[in-house]
């Protein structure tokens, strides 16, 4: 039979009981740097997360600044709706039995521009002269290449003051 000696048993049991706690120690030491190295990341992030969220915020209100202030300027120039019974009106009053003008459309081309489309029907070429001279006083007009009827009026609007 093999036996072992109590002297050996007690220093195996010994050094595995060393082994085991420095092993514990390692572990709980190695986990605990490891908890304050995330602790201190996630510190940073958070930094970082506070810059990013008081950028946003600055870029939010400067947007929304941006918005008014063009809201403001917009109220300044004439609307595609004030322009069309504008210039309807003045196309009635000036249309008489040599030429007739009509509104057909209008573009918006930026704030203070618009592209308005009109027909123009003349009895005679004076006529048609007084039609185009009309639409030259409101812009600079083109024909159509497609059709001679069709004028193309550029409109710019002056700005107004707002109440």
């Amino acid at each position: 039979m093999i036996s072992i000696a109590n002297k050996t048993v007690s220093y195996i049991s010994r050094v595995g009981l060393t082994i085991l706690g420095v092993y514990t120690l390692g572990f709980f030491a190695y986990k605990t740097i490891i908890y304050y190295k995330i602790a201190f990341e996630k510190e940073q992030l958070e930094v970082v997360l506070q810059e990013k969220r008081t950028e946003t915020n600055n870029l939010k209100s400067k947007v929304e600044l941006s918005k008014s202030k063009t809201e403001s300027v917009e109220k300044q120039y004439i609307s595609k709706e004030e322009l069309e019974t504008k210039v309807k009106d003045i196309f009635q009053r000036m249309s008489i039995l040599d030429y007739e003008i009509k509104y057909l459309d209008s573009k918006k081309m930026c704030l203070d521009r618009y592209l308005i489309v009109t027909q123009v029907s003349a009895e005679s070429e004076k006529g048609l002269q007084a039609a185009e001279g009309i639409l030259s006083y409101i812009g600079s007009i083109k024909k159509s290449e497609i059709n001679d009827s069709i004028y193309f009026v550029d409109y710019v609007s002056k700005a107004r003051e707002v109440k």
